[in-house]
């Protein structure tokens, strides 16, 4: 039996996490010793282990939950699980990437037209980046990635854009 404290220890984890998986039936309930302390049992560190790496893959506490409430030798649900997540990931792929096209290329309009002069956004017929433009938009790009400045809040001009 390992006390929260070891159990958090073992499994690099703090003893409120433990709790709080405690309190959505991730985990077992834990049994209490004379002096008050929850006693874990041995495996139960294999458990937390479980739910971290379920949570790794992008599965919510409902979906590990429903997971860890049958226990079965069968990997089939988790498989299942797992499917469900690379199919939603791919979705999400397709719409990042289509959405990494649409900044792009308003990145691209917006550095060649600052000044609109046909109303507002979206109002004008605008054309195909120029192969300046985009090596242009490459570098400060790149520039900004390279940067720790996160979003610029007290940046001081060091990723080298205007964004300060």
């Amino acid at each position: 039996m390992q006390r929260i404290g070891e159990l958090a220890k073992a499994t690099k984890t703090t003893t409120a996490t433990l709790r709080y998986y405690e309190s959505e039936g991730l985990l077992p309930r834990a049994g209490r010793q004379p002096n008050g302390y929850r006693a874990y049992p041995t495996a139960a560190a294999g458990r937390v282990d479980f739910i971290r790496r379920a949570q790794a893959l992008g599965l919510s506490i409902r979906e590990i939950k429903h997971l860890v409430a049958e226990p079965t030798t069968d990997p089939a649900r988790l498989r299942r699980a797992v499917a469900h997540k690379l199919a939603a990931l791919e979705s999400r792929q397709a719409e990042l990437a289509t959405l990494h096209k649409d900044l792009e290329a308003m990145y691209l309009r917006l550095a060649r037209e600052p000044a609109l002069g046909c109303g507002q956004v979206g109002d004008c017929g605008w054309w195909l980046p120029t192969e300046e433009e985009v090596m242009a938009m490459t570098e400060e790009v790149d520039g900004v990635r390279a940067c720790d400045c996160q979003d610029c809040p007290e940046c001081q001009g060091c990723c080298g854009t205007d964004c300060c």
